[in-house]
């Protein structure tokens, strides 16, 4: 948990001079990173009586994280490190997802199956870009090194080190 929770914390404070990591503690998207690595650790302990209760505990801090934050980042789904949410807004990820490492996610983005009855998300590899109010939909593969542009809809696998925009999204670059 700390050590994937370290490699959030460096996407956040990469740039950011020391003097101002103060606002870092008002950054929404460490708040519902840290709850989310914590929510993962919580499920580990197998002490009886406590891992229950520690379970319990987790679920409501999901949700109040789910409604202070405004992501909903489910437990089950599998998060790389350095996971990036830049922005205070509504993120859904499916908790099917695996998002890779280093992934950046914009507001609004949608993350899931294709509708009621679809089976299949979408895998997301190393160095993802997301950008604001992308929907990525369906039983899908994104390669390591993409950009995925603002309000893009991507329906199809998209591979290594290529950009994609458009609705349905195409690749540009």
């Amino acid at each position: 948990m700390c050590k994937l929770f370290k490699e959030d914390i460096k996407r956040y404070t990469a740039d950011t001079p020391k003097s101002q990591w103060i606002y870092l503690l008002f950054e929404q998207g460490i708040w519902a990173t840290a709850l989310y690595r914590f929510g993962c650790w919580i499920r580990k302990v197998r002490i009886p009586v406590l891992s229950l209760i520690m379970k319990i505990v987790s679920f409501f801090l999901f949700k109040i994280s789910e409604i202070v934050t405004g992501v909903s980042l489910p437990l089950s789904a599998k998060v790389g490190g350095g996971i990036y949410l830049g922005h205070f807004g509504p993120i859904i990820i499916h908790s099917d997802v695996t998002l890779g490492n280093n992934c950046s996610l914009g507001t609004g983005v949608i993350i899931g199956t294709k509708g009621i009855g679809s089976k299949g998300v979408p895998q997301v590899g190393d160095n993802v870009y997301i950008g604001v109010g992308a929907k990525l939909l369906g039983d899908i593969q994104i390669g390591n090194n993409v950009k995925i542009g603002a309000n893009a809809v991507v329906l199809t696998d998209v591979p290594d080190d290529v950009t994609v925009v458009g609705i349905p999204a195409k690749v540009v670059r």
